[in-house]
């Protein structure tokens, strides 16, 4: 499979689906079971994979003040992909 940093996969809509596979996508950064975030404009759809680890990272960036850790963790792990950090929450 050749290194690429962006191409164009043509296909048609099919019962109002469009179905994404191949190992490009892998390659692409969309690993099973992560989650993914999915914008819609007019004539245009953005799908981008969603890291978890980096999400957390987030939320302890934007926090000023106090988190409740414990919450975080459990919304995370009801998060689709879910987080699983190590007990001591590194």
């Amino acid at each position: 499979m050749p290194n690429f940093s962006h191409c164009e996969f043509y296909s048609r809509v099919e019962g109002r689906s469009v179905r994404l596979c191949g190992d490009w996508m892998a390659q692409a950064g969309f690993i099973n079971g992560m989650p993914v975030k999915i914008r819609v404009m007019k004539d245009c759809v953005v799908i981008t994979p969603q890291n978890t680890r980096k999400l957390w990272g987030c939320i302890e960036g934007m926090s000023v003040t106090y988190i409740n850790q414990r919450n975080v963790k459990a919304w995370l792990k009801n998060f689709p992909g879910a987080l699983n950090l190590p007990e001591d929450g590194s």
